[in-house]
């Protein structure tokens, strides 16, 4: 016994051994930035710093929010980033794709959402969106195909995340 504790207290002195798995905090998501897509939501729950599970008052999940950033900040529109929020019905079905903050030509920005890009996922599962050829939106086709990218890359790395 003497050994193992002899042994427990030098690889935790070197750090091999770790009785806490204390990471840092992830960030919280206030209730008031998800409620646009879920007016029912009273709790965010972070499951890592791209991916909330939202919840009601009584605990039950309504859906899932998503942040394309960091896994598509290689993917470039017209001039940059095209960071997204991805909101998923509690079905795992798409409800809501935004643009957040980004660097792109607001009338290039203005012409992708008029055009309905953003809508065109609406309703189908992770998979399906996958699957589905969007076209991008005639007069900003850089800032379609980046927000397209984007999406694709965040779906991509759910789906990983739910495997585990």
């Amino acid at each position: 016994m003497n050994v193992i504790k002899k042994t427990l207290g030098a690889l935790m002195t070197i750090g091999i051994v770790t009785l806490c798995s204390c990471g840092p905090k992830l960030p919280e998501l206030p209730v008031s930035e998800v409620q646009p897509y879920f007016s029912n939501a009273a709790k965010t729950k972070a499951i890592d710093t791209a991916y909330y599970e939202v919840k009601d008052t009584k605990g039950s999940k309504l859906g899932t929010v998503l942040f394309s950033s960091p896994y598509s900040d290689g993917v470039k529109g017209f001039n940059g980033p095209t960071p997204l929020l991805i909101a998923l019905d509690a079905d795992g079905r798409i409800k809501n794709i935004v643009l957040l903050e980004n660097q792109e030509t607001p009338n290039f920005a203005k012409r992708v959402a008029d055009g309905g890009l953003y809508q065109a996922w609406n309703g189908l599962t992770v998979d399906e969106a996958m699957n589905k050829d969007v076209d991008a939106v005639n007069g900003a086709t850089y800032t379609s195909n980046g927000v397209k990218k984007s999406l694709l890359a965040r779906l991509n790395a759910y789906q990983r995340q739910l495997k585990k």
